[in-house]
């Protein structure tokens, strides 16, 4: 996210927004939208699971290949893995998503700011939207 944004909004909204994102910017590469407009500001942070679920499924075949060492019926064993591979990276982005709004907040209700918030799961996309009247 460009300074270029954070030079229109008005404090305090922008001392908690630098705040948040110099935390942020430590810890986590997903992408932040903040979109501004007469009224409010929007944050959007969202995070696709589909490569991570791929990754964790490859990963699970070939370890329950090596370890059952003899000809398997692969479509089955991807389909375990998969299954298991979801819960797994489901919990890990929710613990991350938690992680985030938790700063988050903390930094908005540190400066008296007022919000209201959107989270949630679309199919594979986990979001959390904040929208500072």
């Amino acid at each position: 996210m460009g300074t270029e944004i954070l030079q229109k909004i008005e404090e305090p909204i922008k001392t908690a927004l630098r705040e948040f994102l110099d935390w942020y910017g430590q810890r986590y590469a997903m992408p932040i939208d903040i979109q501004l407009d007469a009224h409010k500001a929007t944050i959007h942070i969202y995070h696709d699971i589909t490569e991570e679920i791929e990754e964790c499924t490859i990963s699970c075949v070939q370890q329950t290949k090596r370890i059952l060492n003899k000809e398997v019926d692969e479509e089955k064993i991807n389909e375990s893995c998969r299954g298991s591979c979801f819960v797994e990276v489901v919990a890990t982005v929710d613990a991350m998503f938690d992680d985030i709004r938790e700063e988050l907040i903390k930094r908005l209700n540190k400066h008296g700011i007022r919000y209201w918030r959107e989270e949630g799961w679309e199919d594979v996309y986990r979001y959390l939207v904040i929208h500072i009247q």
